[in-house]
């Protein structure tokens, strides 16, 4: 297994070294890039971790990351096949994305809550899941970032979303960015849509997040600005679906109202984040860029 660059030696010492440091309320030690950076860049996919060994599409987006160098890493859920156990942990994602733990922003998918509770994702990440929680949020060059737990797909309990309501009534960041698991809008075959996500897009939407990323599709897929309904409006919210961090690449059907571009390659998202605008590219492992684009935020 590697070392990392931060100097802490065996996965297990890390494992430790984060406990220590939520024991004693020093969580925020790990989060090492500075908040206010200008214009900073952060990277994005899901479905990452094969469950025995790493595999090509996932040494590759390991890869991709270091180029990248970005400020954070957001996983976006199914971090470690099959059922996210401590163990699976340390054979695959560890010696991979592990790699990038300071600056990485998880939150859990379905195949994490294989294991009851999820309790292997939060034994591995730690203060990284901000005492105990599959949701949270931090700023970033300006920009207000929500991480939140969508439980297997299904409706969230009152809880976080009353969190979620207060979170972001009590910020007052230009542009803003919400991710988490399942997507609401999707074209892919190998994995649904959720519909019980539309509760978190009103929201969302209510009070003018301009961007969510998704995983769960094992694809990367695209759209214009929508409405929780999913109407076309310039008001709306664009969804990101980057399921793409090496797990394995599905089928597309027939897209659905609202997809732009649809792409079947290993690869992450890459997103600067402007003072009222973003750029995105989505770049392959080979380091091909095949989608990009840029926006303004919505307020």
């Amino acid at each position: 297994m590697h070392r990392l660059r931060r100097g802490i030696g065996t996965p297990s010492s890390r494992i430790a070294v984060l406990a220590l440091a939520l024991l004693f309320g020093l969580a925020s030690v790990t989060i090492a890039p500075a908040a206010h950076a200008r214009n900073p860049r952060l990277v994005a996919a899901g479905d990452i971790a094969y469950r025995l060994r790493p595999s090509r599409g996932q040494l590759g987006t390991t890869r991709l990351i270091e180029r990248l160098d970005p400020v954070a890493v957001l996983a976006l859920g199914d971090t470690q096949y099959r059922s996210g156990t401590i163990a699976e942990y340390l054979r695959s994602y560890d010696p991979t994305w592990g790699r990038f733990l300071s600056k990485t922003f998880p939150v859990p998918g379905n195949h994490e809550y294989n294991t009851p509770r999820a309790a292997g994702f939060f034994r591995y990440f730690g203060p990284r899941t901000f005492g105990g929680r599959g949701y949270y949020s931090f700023n970033r060059g300006g920009w207000h970032l929500v991480a939140l737990d969508s439980v297997r797909g299904r409706r969230p309990d009152e809880r976080q979303l009353r969190w979620l309501r207060r979170d972001l009534v009590g910020n007052d960041a230009t542009c803003e960015l919400a991710f988490f698991h399942h997507p609401l809008f999707t074209s892919g075959l190998g994995a649904p849509a959720s519909p019980d996500m539309a509760v978190f897009w009103r929201i969302l939407f209510r009070h003018g997040v301009d961007v969510v990323l998704n995983g769960h599709a094992h694809s990367y897929e695209r759209f214009v600005k929508l409405t929780p309904g999913g109407k076309r409006s310039p008001r709306g919210i664009r969804e990101i679906v980057v399921g793409t961090g090496g797990i394995g690449v599905d089928q597309f059907g027939d897209p659905i109202r609202g997809s732009q571009v649809r792409i079947r390659r290993f690869g992450v998202l890459s997103m600067q984040l402007l003072r009222d605008a973003y750029r995105w590219r989505f770049v392959a492992t080979d380091g091909r860029s095949l989608d990009r684009g840029s926006t303004g935020c919505r307020r």
